[in-house]
């Protein structure tokens, strides 16, 4: 059998392989990365039988040459691909948003093995992954609990997963989610307000900032939380420029730094109007306000609205 899986949303594509591993009884998995082996080798692992005939898994990742950033010409490819054994699960993995549909290998792989798309989540997409997801497991969810639930997720796709889950156990007996559901149990997540002060402070909008401050505070939102929040937000925009210096796209950053590839869009796409040195000025104020609420020296509402108004 042969899979050919690309796409940016590389934790959906463990997923995957790891439901194939499940579903076929396999333990173990075979990984080569194509820029460190020979191809000729992954083919011999892939027509080669254990002693006791199992089906094993065999992964290539960073298949490039199925896109634009590389090419490949090797007819023992082909020949596999047009003859595979059918003891190997033979999985093509290309972390990329899209395939070279010119090439010839990409038309014998759509003909001969699974093509799976794994989009990352985002605002467009995401309604239909919460659809699918309960549909893949025989729940019925209300069409105004999948936008509450999109309302309250959509800048947190990492965790998307983890509260849907909560859904799962909650309503395990009934299996039908409605709004209520959603609002009793899935978390309501403020990074929108957030990246609404955060984009404030960055381009010095004191209207703005103030009226997003308020928000937040009227929604019970602790100073010291918004701080910390504000400190984890430049600290990763600081770290992802220092990455992009190094010439560093954004799935390898993500992978340096532990993050979802999304997190990283958003961070770099927020940190393009503001230089290294005023991050390194916005985290060092933001610590001396959070010094000097911790040590009782400023009272901690009129302290952060000082540090919005000295920005």
């Amino acid at each position: 059998m042969l899979y050919t899986l690309y796409g940016e949303n590389d934790n959906e594509m463990d997923k995957y392989i790891n439901n194939i591993m499940e579903s076929n009884n396999i333990s173990n998995k075979i990984v080569y990365n194509y820029k460190e082996v020979n191809i000729k080798d992954i083919i011999e692992e892939a027509m080669y039988n254990d002693l006791f005939s199992t089906t094993k898994l065999v992964i290539l990742n960073e298949a490039d040459f199925l896109t634009g950033k590389s090419s490949l010409d090797n007819q023992d490819l082909i020949n596999y691909i047009n003859n595979p054994n059918d003891k190997t699960i033979f999985i093509f993995k290309v972390k990329n948003e899209s395939l070279d549909e010119r090439k010839k290998i990409v038309k014998l792989l759509k003909e001969k093995s699974k093509v799976v798309e794994f989009k990352l989540l985002n605002e467009k997409n995401i309604e239909n992954y919460i659809i699918n997801y309960f549909k893949e497991k025989n729940y019925n969810i209300k069409s105004d609990a999948v936008v509450e639930i999109k309302k309250r997720l959509v800048s947190t796709p990492n965790i998307i997963d983890n509260e849907l889950i909560k859904l799962l156990i909650y309503k395990e007996k009934e299996k039908d989610i409605t709004i209520k559901d959603v609002k009793e149990i899935i978390t309501n997540y403020k990074e929108p307000n957030i990246f609404n002060l955060i984009d404030s402070v960055i381009k010095k909008d004191k209207y703005k900032i103030f009226s997003t401050y308020k928000e937040l505070i009227d929604n019970k939102e602790e100073p010291s939380v918004i701080i910390t929040l504000l400190a984890n937000q430049f600290r990763l925009f600081y770290q992802v420029k220092v990455l992009e210096d190094r010439n560093m796209d954004k799935y390898k950053i993500a992978s340096f730094l532990h993050e979802h590839p999304y997190r990283i869009e958003l961070a770099i796409n927020s940190s393009r109007n503001i230089s290294k040195k005023e991050i390194k000025r916005i985290i060092k104020r933001l610590f001396i306000t959070d010094f000097n609420i911790k040590k009782g020296i400023e009272e901690k509402y009129s302290a952060l609205e000082q540090f919005f108004i000295e920005i």
